[in-house]
């Protein structure tokens, strides 16, 4: 547990007038706010700048697009297998050890692609830059964000992480909001080298924001604390199922799920995935969890599979919209997001007393988000098109700081559960893209019509969602 000086006045007997807070306790506050934010804020920044950009990225290197769309696929496999293999690291490293260590890498992973493409290599050499040090320092920026999770469990005080925690969580469609326009004004004006010399910037300061905590709250450079341990092969099998799981959808997205290649990798992913269920099962059986927080993790998990927001956007191109106005819709879910985070952590600050009812509420709204998406190929309009992502956005964005404000609170001091929120967000944003698209896959090699799959699609996520009130339905039960 962290101990805070208390002000001098605070041990002068009572007063009239409550004591203001001790200088340490306030800078501390406002350092881990800016750990909370760079922390889970860089990783969607550098996923939008590839991903809003791929045509200035395919121009800038001397690839076509395709490359690009490649070049996007290792950056986020990069990033889930960093943190399947995060669990792994804490066993042996605190969060802030994991922090400055991944942030060293960033830096020096993006500091060399800039360096690279400043120096006019050929394309080749831009290209493979691109693919190593750009999968590399996103696998790096991934571990920020569990590490600044960790972080803000530690934390004293229940209405600061509550705030911490908020701001954590609208930091990811924040990052998403700022990237267009960083990608906007940087890139064409100074091109992908300084660009990315630029951003290098971002991790440095994090790094220099966590020696700064080490020295305001020196209890966070000590271990995870006392609470859940979890057995290495259970996190091994993890990691393994990752993996596995990686490199079945990879070959997938690339060469097609019925290809032999494809193929002969599933029985990879079913010995993986058998062995991590196996002992999952077997520590489920020997650790006590707090009570719930298994069926809230799960909740958390399942909750990104259908809100992913990218097969909403390719219907619209699918039905010719204009890139713009794909963009607007994505400005207005982000913002939405980042209204709901705001809107559920203030509701879970006044009425914590009613924590069910409020997860159940904002699962409501992400429920009756994607009824309206289920109606896309049937009912849309430009303003239905623009306007009923708000909804999805909002439920989503607030369901999801109530679900990591109650694991933090269940996590106290331990590392390990304080980090699981951002792996299950992350991990389960990848797994619904892919099952997704696998659904789409199914659905046109059925002889279904393009608009016929993507209803089908949209049917799948929208049952996908009615099992997240039923997960928190679970975990309330006495």
């Amino acid at each position: 547990m962290l101990r805070v000086r208390p002000h001098p006045a605070a041990t002068m007997g009572p007063t009239n007038h409550t004591a203001p807070p001790a200088r340490p306790a306030v800078a501390a506050l406002v350092v881990l706010g800016a750990v909370a934010l760079l922390g889970n804020g860089m990783k969607s920044i550098v996923t939008s700048t590839v991903l809003v950009s791929e045509g200035t990225f395919a121009s800038f290197l001397g690839v076509p697009v395709a490359r690009v769309a490649l070049l996007m696929e290792a950056i986020v496999a990069g990033m889930v297998v960093a943190l399947a293999a995060y669990p792994l690291l804490l066993r042996r490293m605190t969060p802030r050890a994991i922090g400055i260590l991944a942030c060293a890498a960033a830096v020096a992973a993006f500091a060399a692609f800039g360096l690279v493409d400043l120096d006019r290599s050929g394309a080749a050499g831009r290209e493979l830059a691109a693919y190593v040090c750009l999968t590399l320092g996103a696998a790096a920026v991934a571990c920020l964000a569990p590490t600044a999770q960790a972080l803000v469990a530690l934390w004293p005080e229940p209405g600061g992480r509550k705030a911490l925690t908020t701001l954590w969580t609208g930091a990811a469609p924040a990052g998403f909001l700022v990237a267009p326009q960083l990608v906007r004004l940087l890139l064409p004006a100074f091109g992908l080298a300084w660009y990315f010399l630029a951003f290098a910037a971002l991790p440095l300061a994090l790094l220099a924001l966590l020696v700064a905590l080490a020295v305001l709250l020196p209890d966070t450079a000590r271990g995870s604390g006392p609470g859940v341990t979890l057995p290495a092969h259970l996190l091994t099998g993890f990691a393994a199922a990752v993996v596995a799981f990686e490199l079945w959808s990879t070959l997938g997205s690339v060469q097609g799920y019925a290809t032999p290649a494809t193929l002969a990798a599933l029985p990879l992913l079913v010995a993986a995935g058998a062995w991590f269920g196996r002992d999952a099962a077997q520590a489920a059986r020997a650790t006590t969890l707090p009570a719930g927080a298994s069926w809230l993790l799960c909740a958390l998990f399942a909750l990104q599979w259908p809100t992913t927001g990218f097969f909403e956007a390719a219907f619209l191109y699918q039905q010719g919209y204009a890139a713009d106005f794909v963009a607007d819709r994505s400005t207005l879910a982000a913002a939405a997001q980042i209204a709901g985070t705001i809107a559920a952590g203030a509701l879970a600050h006044r009425l914590s007393a009613r924590e069910s009812s409020l997860q159940l509420a904002f699962a409501a709204a992400t429920v009756a988000g994607l009824a309206t998406f289920a109606c896309y190929p049937w009912l849309g309009s430009r303003a239905w098109f623009l306007w009923t992502p708000v909804l999805t956005g909002f439920g989503a964005g607030g369901l999801t700081v109530l679900l990591c404000l109650a694991l933090v609170r269940a996590a106290a001091s331990v590392a390990l559960l304080a980090a699981l929120p951002a792996i299950a967000i992350m991990v389960g944003t990848e797994v619904g893209l892919e099952l997704l698209e696998l659904v789409l896959a199914v659905a046109q090699a059925a002889g279904a019509t393009e608009t016929g799959a993507f209803g089908a699609l949209f049917a799948v996520q929208l049952g996908l969602a009615l099992a997240v009130p039923l997960l928190i339905v679970q975990a309330h039960r006495p």
